[in-house]
């Protein structure tokens, strides 16, 4: 199981972790170095940890929040969802108890919870359309598509035989993606060849969401209206755009590009792997590597095509492959999404304040090296200094002195810290960077 911490991440989204720190080191290149890292790692947690109780006397208890406190109106209550107080924090994520028409759900982490919301409008938006029948309207509209082909021949057998053949080369693209793609939620090959992937694709589009969604509303959703629209290929003009005041997509929470939008759109899930192993392979990952990361079943498609695009952005860093290994051993889907939201702020790191050189290895833990030392980007939405945190961040600190001789660490939250870690963390000479995303604007 994936053990959480700050460092674990991992940090996010997984409670009670005892070993999640290491040492700061270059990534092993051997499995002889990994198993020496493990073992020595494993060995010093025990020590500092014990060090770590005696230095700082007490810990703090994760506080609880009201929802008034710690979201905006937008978050904490809308047409469709309304959060429950109180707030729940464990240390480093709060845990939120959303009410909405399709039932209730813990949420946890504040990022989370912005798709979330997202996510059941449209999932109300999309049961407000089909409850009145719009969609099989619409879809009865544009059955006789098959019968206007026919007449093409006819009237402009030219024009009509040249699109039969694009077609022809894309049908037979998407069977050789099809078979040879690991992702187990990739469309099944009947789906992306009959119309009903392509139609959630881009329902999901229109909607601003991700289209292999976990969500339970918005996944039944998709999955109950893309197989009636596909009766008619019908995805599009049944008025299900929503994007008020050009809210961000919710599958990145508002950093997601114009291009990748596109391509969740217009690509199966087979597609998006062929591509991405592509762009893998040019940054030195292994075969193995990618394929474990193919495999993975906590991790989307759509994470997935996040993660491959926003290490392609870091152009030249070297020890990519370490991120790749790291996430296709994500054992939650709350790993999952913390990893695709870490490599995210990444890659506006390197835009907006320093370019990543390289991975580096703390532990089992992906950080990077720029010319500001070494940093560390986590979604945490409340840092208190618990007996759990204090311990891996001793651990890493004695690392750092012997491993990385005395090399800066920024450590960037996207949330706060208590008082107390803010000053235990500068007492080690750590430069704490809060509310990260605002920083980075993603």
């Amino acid at each position: 199981m994936d053990q959480g911490g700050v460092f674990g991440l991992e940090c996010s989204y997984h409670l009670g972790c005892a070993n999640m720190i290491g040492a700061m080191i270059y990534l092993p290149k051997t499995r002889v170095h990994t198993a020496y890292a493990a073992c020595v790692s494993g060995a010093l947690i025990v020590g500092f940890a014990q060090g770590a109780l005696a230095q700082s006397g007490r810990y703090e208890t994760p506080p609880s929040f009201s929802a008034a406190r710690v979201l905006t109106p937008e978050l904490q209550q809308g047409p469709h969802h309304r959060i429950v107080d109180p707030v729940r924090n464990d240390g480093f994520l709060n845990t939120y108890r959303m009410t909405t028409s399709f039932g209730e759900y813990d949420v946890v982490g504040t990022d989370l919870l912005k798709v979330r919301v997202r996510e059941t409008e449209a999932a109300s938006k999309l049961a407000e359309k089909s409850s009145g029948g719009q969609i099989l309207k619409s879809a009865g509209k544009t059955a006789t598509k098959p019968l206007e082909t026919g007449k093409g021949l006819v009237t402009k057998p030219g024009e009509t035989i040249k699109g039969a053949v694009r077609g022809v080369g894309r049908f037979f693209g998407r069977v050789g993606a099809g078979m040879d793609a690991k992702d187990p939620q990739r469309e099944s090959l009947v789906g992306s060849l009959t119309g009903a992937g392509e139609t959630k694709r881009h329902l999901a589009y229109q909607l601003g969401v991700d289209p292999y969604t976990r969500f339970p509303p918005l996944k039944n959703e998709l999955s109950r209206l893309s197989s009636a629209g596909a009766l008619g290929g019908t995805a599009a003009g049944v008025g299900l755009a929503f994007v008020p005041g050009g809210a961000g997509v919710a599958i990145s929470v508002g950093s997601q590009t114009d291009n990748l939008r596109s391509l969740l759109r217009d690509k199966t899930a087979a597609e998006l792997e062929q591509l991405g192993r592509t762009e893998l392979a040019a940054m030195g990952v292994p075969q193995a590597t990618t394929d474990a990361f193919y495999r993975n079943q906590f991790m989307t498609p759509t994470d997935k095509a996040i993660i491959v695009g926003a290490l392609k952005s870091l152009g030249s860093a070297q020890n990519r492959f370490f991120f790749v290994a790291r996430a296709a051993r994500a054992e939650s889907e709350r790993a999952a999404f913390s990893l695709t939201r870490r490599i995210i702020l990444t890659s506006a790191y390197q835009k907006k304040v320093s370019p990543v050189q390289e991975f580096v290895s703390m532990g089992d833990v992906p950080m990077v090296r720029t010319a500001k030392g070494l940093v560390g980007i986590f979604p945490v939405d409340y840092l208190s200094w618990t007996k759990q945190f204090a311990d891996m961040a001793h651990s890493a600190n004695d690392k750092r002195r012997a491993v990385a001789r005395g090399t800066p660490i920024e450590f960037w939250i996207t949330g706060k810290a208590s008082p107390r870690t803010a000053r235990e963390l500068k007492s080690m000479g750590w430069r704490l960077i809060e509310n990260a995303d605002q920083r980075l604007g993603s």
